[in-house]
């Protein structure tokens, strides 16, 4: 009898490249570490959001569509009971935790479900749950490794924080091993069209400047479909690995002026941009790029080495897509 893998957030930017990733690998006949084929990948959405970027996949046999709000507990578990998960990949976040939160708000929306995953997880022997750590609850720095300073200032990066700390509680409760990855700054297909890159490319194809911040911040960019890998690959590590945050980013820092000439080469035009006309919230964090080694040695992730070629191809996506 083969197994489900539960991806939360499946039609997220994210998700979205985690679930197609994973029903193409079990439609050739993948496996989980420990031996047990995996047959259904099954994809939660929010009740009414779209699934338009499962195109692709939406037709294979080996993926199920659920749908159920994280903070809707009950309707959780009910997927779970149904669907039996041998894996969560989860990579849901309720929109709450991007404002304040009340200490009862932080644990209905976003402790609770992941306890309730937690203990559907139980039940099965070499069940995992793999979470959605964020770069941004870390202090600005260059090859950051996992342990150093934390310092969240963005309510999602707080409550982020938060959830890491309650996964090695939930671990020793319930006896599920996790893996905790911590995402740099993602680009790629599917991405919001508010996102830098869709930015650059909507407004350029149009012969618009692009209004951007100062610029100068320093990130570690990475193409979605190479994070959607580390996912894969938390699946397949031992148990040893397990227990840990790994740092998911290429280990390259790149400021955000670098990032938007391989937009403008990739698609030959003057690119006129206005700096200083846009701000985000994020922009006066210096330097935020990771260290890999963790990841590279213990989970096997490989970042790649061609950022050029990876901006290219999104922005050849991009340019048809829109």
């Amino acid at each position: 009898m083969g197994q489900t893998i539960l991806v939360t957030g499946a039609g997220g930017f994210i998700g979205s490249a985690v679930t197609r990733l994973l029903v193409h690998w079990a439609e050739a006949g993948a496996a989980f570490c420990d031996g047990e084929q995996i047959d259904t990948v099954s994809a939660l959405l929010r009740p009414g959001s779209s699934d338009v970027r499962l195109e692709g996949v939406r037709q294979s046999p080996l993926l199920t569509i659920e749908r159920a709000d994280m903070s809707d507990t009950v309707g959780l578990q009910d997927v779970l009971r149904r669907q039996r998960p041998k894996a969560v990949l989860h990579l849901a976040f309720d929109p709450s935790g991007f404002e304040p939160q009340t200490e009862e708000e932080w644990r209905a929306h976003h402790l609770a479900p992941v306890e309730a995953m937690f203990e559907a997880l139980s039940h099965f022997e070499d069940s995992r749950f793999v979470h959605t750590g964020s770069a941004w609850v870390l202090a600005a720095g260059d090859r950051l490794a996992e342990d150093s300073p934390l310092a969240p200032t963005l309510d999602y990066a707080k409550a982020k924080a938060r959830l890491a700390e309650a996964l090695t509680p939930l671990q020793h409760t319930y006896g599920v091993p996790y893996v905790n990855l911590r995402l740099f700054n993602v680009f790629g297909r599917y991405e919001e069209k508010s996102r830098l890159l869709p930015h650059l490319v909507d407004h350029w194809r149009r012969g618009v400047p692009a209004q951007l911040t100062h610029g100068d911040q320093v990130r570690d960019f990475n193409d979605v479909d190479d994070i959607a890998e580390a996912y894969r690959l938390a699946l397949l590590c031992p148990d040893s690995a397990c227990g840990a945050v790994y740092h998911i980013g290429s280990g390259r820092g790149v400021t955000v002026r670098e990032f938007a000439a391989l937009v403008r080469a990739a698609m030959d035009v003057p690119g006129e941009i206005q700096f200083d006309a846009a701000a985000t919230r994020d922009q006066d964090v210096p330097i935020l790029v990771s260290d890999p080694a963790r990841a590279i040695n213990a989970l096997g992730w490989c970042p790649t080495d061609d950022l050029q070629a990876k901006v290219r191809a999104a922005t050849q996506w991009w340019l048809a897509r829109l």
